[in-house]
């Protein structure tokens, strides 16, 4: 073989194994990005985090709405409760324990206007596409106490953190996530305890086994027909609350 023969192999050699090794880290990076999670498995995860079918925030929060109206003469009076949950049905089924505290703050003529509440919880969950566990810890603040209002009125924030398996994933199929939801005008009738609207934001900041991270904001909206909505980088998921 010549010399320029030669020089011509070794250099189309080059060129492909350096297209192979440009393809290998562009593939790379659509794994990783893959294997963190996608918006709309974290429009999922915000859905397992909310519904009362899977133990998710909206579970604690009516249950303090129930708490607050029996307690509504304690004015100033510290209080806490234990609560644990579980249930199966089909392919949703969760077991947890909620801490729960509160403080109703009233007025010079004892008429309450406001309560202090904190959320503190964990446990377990199974969906069609999920399973995980994770932690939870809440402040809120419940207005609406006084009698002529109708709902309660709540606000405040909500952090889950845990792991979470979804068995539809090839790549990396557990992941850890941290999940803030923050409520602003959560309205809850004060009649039958069912969510009459109210709306807030939502961050799940997700890891992967290779330590890489992703971080997705949102919007939620409950829209008061016993759903909600939550929005985050465009794609739509509404799913049933309670």
């Amino acid at each position: 073989m010549t010399n320029r023969l030669k020089n011509q192999t070794l250099l189309v050699a080059t060129a492909i194994i350096a297209a192979m090794l440009a393809f290998g880290a562009c593939r790379k990076s659509s794994e990783e990005i893959a294997a963190i999670i996608s918006d709309s498995e974290a429009a999922e995860m915000v859905e397992n985090n909310v519904s009362e079918r899977t133990a998710g925030i909206t579970t604690p929060t009516v249950d303090m709405a129930q708490i607050i109206g029996a307690y509504l003469d304690n004015c100033g009076v510290p209080g806490d409760t234990t609560i644990q949950k579980s249930n199966s049905n089909g392919q949703l089924s969760y077991a947890c324990t909620y801490g729960l505290d509160w403080l109703i703050n009233c007025n010079n003529l004892g008429v309450p206007q406001s309560a202090q509440v904190g959320v503190t919880g964990n446990g377990s969950f199974s969906t069609a596409h999920w399973e995980g566990q994770d932690q939870t810890s809440g402040s809120l603040t419940f207005a609406g106490l006084n009698p002529q209002a109708s709902a309660y009125m709540v606000e405040g924030t909500y952090t889950l953190q845990g792991d979470v398996t979804g068995d539809l994933r090839r790549i990396d199929p557990t992941v850890n996530c941290t999940t803030t939801i923050t409520l602003t005008g959560l309205g809850i009738s004060k009649s039958d305890y069912s969510i009459t609207g109210g709306n807030g934001t939502v961050q799940v900041v997700a890891t992967n086994g290779m330590g890489n991270t992703r971080t997705l904001d949102g919007t939620i909206v409950f829209n008061g027909d016993g759903t909600a909505t939550v929005v985050i980088n465009g794609h739509s998921h509404t799913f049933p609350i309670q």
